[in-house]
């Protein structure tokens, strides 16, 4: 594995695995499928759509479970619901600049 990747096997994984397995693959697959249907339209660059769809989940996420950490380290000036604002025009900029097409 990969430095700066862990390997994490939530507790409950083991009784979801059929809903992982069926609804959410063939949701996340579908979704796949419109990503790279952008991509060979010309919208966005080629790219991983599973990575992608990755990506967004765990930058959001990380808002959501580390939240006191956030606080914490964005001081008293951003503890309203101002940071996820931020958060969200920040994620929308690296997400929407890396998705650009190059010449």
């Amino acid at each position: 594995m990969k430095a700066g990747f862990r390997q994490r096997d939530p507790a409950g994984a083991p009784h979801i695995e059929d809903e992982l397995k069926g609804p959410l693959k063939e949701l996340v697959d579908e979704k796949a499928e419109v990503i790279r249907g952008w991509a060979r339209a010309g919208k966005i660059a080629k790219c991983d759509p599973y990575h992608l769809i990755f990506s967004i989940w765990s930058t959001t996420q990380h808002y959501a479970d580390f939240d006191v950490q956030v606080r914490a380290v964005l001081g008293q000036d951003m503890s309203g619901e101002g940071r996820f604002d931020d958060a969200a025009r920040f994620l929308e900029q690296v997400f929407m600049d890396g998705l650009k097409i190059r010449s």
